[in-house]
């Protein structure tokens, strides 16, 4: 199309159906040989600048660059290309420099890695997300200790042990894009989280049930299932006087729901709900009382040690055994034990029916894991060596099973007692 190039030409383009075409600049003083405007049939102009023929490179977006600006950029490209410089090494090194970002990283390459090797990936990335949300944009390589030092002001109510496992997950993805040549290097190695006046040493966090309020959870459980069978022949009595069909009585001997069996499961085996969730008949052997399972955690950890995964054999107790003799009448069809009754797949979520629950035995401070925390608590105070304690937690190394290796307060002082007496 011949026009000459000026402000105004520019505004008044717009696009044709027939295809881009294109306006050079000529007809001016300050026209710079090379530089063109191409509109697309849906009205979007960009200059480019034919630095050789058959070659020409982008200068910007027409509705963000003056005529004026995108000139004085022509004139800057025109000279680079007139002193040999290589453009496509630049966009390659552009590329480079976007994709060794962090947040680029954590949601490329470095997630496919997660997924195949950290147990708990999707909380390992969504903590690098939150607590360096400041830094996502960042290449990898020129994340400074300065950038720490923001990140610790911005964690001033995070406890030190938080703190500390949020930098251990920073550095492990820092090292892991090293150890792929995404970055030559970083610049945390020696960074470390120091503790000042301000932090406090944490307890440690081992909750688990006593003895009173294991026993109020269990008196919940029986009153919910109560109430659930009442609720039902409310349900039969409104369905039977409008002629509707009825639905099946809870039989005195069945489960309700999910939520009771699977609780039970949980104390009595110290499962993580996880493994509770993808739990299969298959995995149940009710002649030899065991199940047998691959535990998702302690596979991971075998794995990354590069040794062979095998399934964990987990022997279950008398009560332990008629949960799961019940939920096999009730259940059996079903290729998972705990099926929801909606999609007839595993279970995925029992918060709110959890939550009611310990609303209603008056316990607090109290999470679903904790469960596990009071079948190691159990054994401990049963006396169960510290090796077998490892090995029914299905924990990969010791260390982690000294986390639950504690006696609570009042058994202590029973001991005491026993030994020296309880009279002053």
């Amino acid at each position: 199309m011949a026009a000459t190039l000026t402000s105004n030409t520019i505004s008044g383009l717009s696009g044709r159906d027939s295809g881009p075409y294109e306006v050079r600049d000529k007809g001016s003083k300050q026209s710079v040989k090379g530089l063109l405007v191409r509109v697309q049939p849906s009205g979007t102009k960009t200059f480019y600048v034919e630095i050789a023929r058959g070659k020409r490179e982008r200068v910007g977006d027409a509705s963000q660059l003056t005529l004026a600006q995108a000139r004085n950029k022509a004139r800057e490209t025109l000279g680079k290309a007139a002193s040999g410089h290589d453009f496509q090494a630049e966009r390659r090194q552009k590329k480079a420099v976007a994709d060794s970002t962090l947040g680029a990283y954590l949601d490329g390459a470095f997630k496919a890695h997660a997924e195949a090797n950290i147990a708990s990936h999707k909380a390992f990335i969504a903590s690098i997300k939150r607590a360096f949300a400041h830094v996502l944009d960042k290449p990898m390589a020129e994340i400074t200790e300065l950038d720490m030092a923001k990140w610790r002001r911005n964690r001033t109510s995070v406890k030190l042990e938080t703190q500390r496992r949020e930098l251990t997950y920073l550095k492990a993805l820092l090292n892991h894009a090293v150890a792929t040549k995404v970055i030559p290097s970083h610049q945390l190695t020696q960074y470390r989280v120091k503790a000042t006046l301000a932090d406090k040493p944490s307890e440690a966090k081992v909750r688990y049930l006593s003895d009173d309020e294991e026993l109020r959870l269990r008196e919940a459980l029986g009153a919910r299932e109560r109430e659930a069978r009442a609720a039902r022949m409310r349900k039969r009595t409104w369905e039977a006087a409008r002629g509707y069909e009825l639905s099946p009585v809870i039989a005195a001997e069945d489960y309700a729901d999910h939520l009771k069996p699977m609780i039970l499961l949980a104390l009595n085996t110290g499962l993580r709900r996880g493994d509770l969730f993808s739990l299969t008949w298959d995995h149940v052997d009710l002649e030899k009382r065991q199940i047998r399972k691959i535990i998702g955690k302690t596979s991971h950890s075998r794995r990354k040690a590069g040794k062979q995964i095998e399934p964990a054999v987990l022997p279950l107790s008398r009560e332990a055994c008629a949960v799961l003799e019940q939920c096999r009448r009730q259940w059996g069809d079903y290729t998972t034990v705990f099926h929801s009754p909606i999609t007839g797949g595993p279970l995925t979520d029992v918060k709110k029916g959890f939550a009611a629950i310990l609303e209603d035995a008056g316990i607090e401070n109290f999470r679903f894991h904790d469960l596990r925390h009071t079948f190691a608590s159990r054994l401990v105070m049963a006396g169960v060596d510290i090796n077998t304690v490892r090995e029914l937690m299905t924990h990969a190394d010791i260390k982690m099973t000294l986390v639950y290796a504690h006696l609570s307060p009042d058994h202590k002082a029973k001991a005491l007692d026993m030994a020296f007496g309880g009279e002053g």
